[in-house]
């Protein structure tokens, strides 16, 4: 179901699927188009832990001051994350050691002008700027690490077997190091969040075809009709943002 959101300097629109393999939903998004703070959570570890997982992260980021500079709203998402992943951690190791049971994060905070994304795992951040698309965020996964490493090829990590497997996660560790961009925002600039249940379905031209409809609920539409089209094995996730 499409959800819409949006306020003086925003509008966007979310929406969300399991796919047409996984017969539960782990992916959990956060909207709010009035104070500028959107989100997407990937859970992992079945879909009960999986689930949780995502709508810890979710829920934990509620908490935010919509009335501090961009600074404090990030340090306080970065706080929440953390919390999230010290509750799950514990929860692991007291309960279920050889279970994982863990999300990616992928935040973004606007205002003025400004705006910050904060993540941890393979869910991404996008740009399009004037018909260029720029990806914002990189990947904390296996495959990612061997193409810094330049072992391979950006277009051989698509096809990679073990293109799947991330390197961080909220509740994976006690220890959570996440990363972190700031970009400025100009007029009708799109950004789009998404877990890689979309990303790995679409092509780059789709991307950015869609988004640059300038409309967020068209261009939320038109993501999620294209990867629905193909295997969809993963649960799809689509937040898009226009910076009015």
């Amino acid at each position: 179901m499409l959800r819409c959101s949006s306020g003086k300097h925003w509008s966007s629109a979310a929406a969300t699927s399991r796919g047409h393999v996984r017969p539960e939903n782990e992916d959990t998004y956060l909207i709010d188009g009035i104070h500028g703070l959107w989100a997407v959570a990937d859970g992992m570890g079945g879909h009960q832990q999986g689930s949780l997982a995502s709508q810890l992260v979710a829920e934990s980021l509620l908490g935010i001051s919509v009335e501090d500079e961009i600074e404090s709203r990030l340090e306080q998402a970065a706080r929440a994350l953390q919390a999230v992943n010290f509750h799950l951690s514990c929860e692991r190791t007291l309960t279920a050691p050889q279970q994982m049971i863990g999300s990616t994060a992928m935040v973004l905070i606007a205002q003025s002008g400004r705006a910050s994304c904060l993540w941890v795992g393979d869910s991404r951040c996008y740009l399009l700027r004037r018909g260029v698309l720029y990806q914002i965020s990189e990947d904390h996964s296996l495959v990612q690490q061997w193409v810094n490493a330049k072992r391979i090829t950006p277009e051989e990590a698509k096809q990679h077997p073990q293109n799947n497997v991330i390197t961080r996660a909220i509740g994976a560790s006690p220890d959570l190091l996440l990363a972190s961009a700031e970009f400025e925002l100009y007029a009708d600039d799109m950004v789009l969040l998404c877990s890689d249940g979309l990303y790995r379905e679409v092509s780059t031209d789709v991307l950015i075809k869609s988004l640059s409809s300038l409309v967020p609920e068209k261009a939320v539409k038109t993501l999620m009709q294209h990867a629905l089209v193909g295997a969809a094995s993963d649960n799809i996730t689509a937040v898009v943002v226009r910076n009015n």
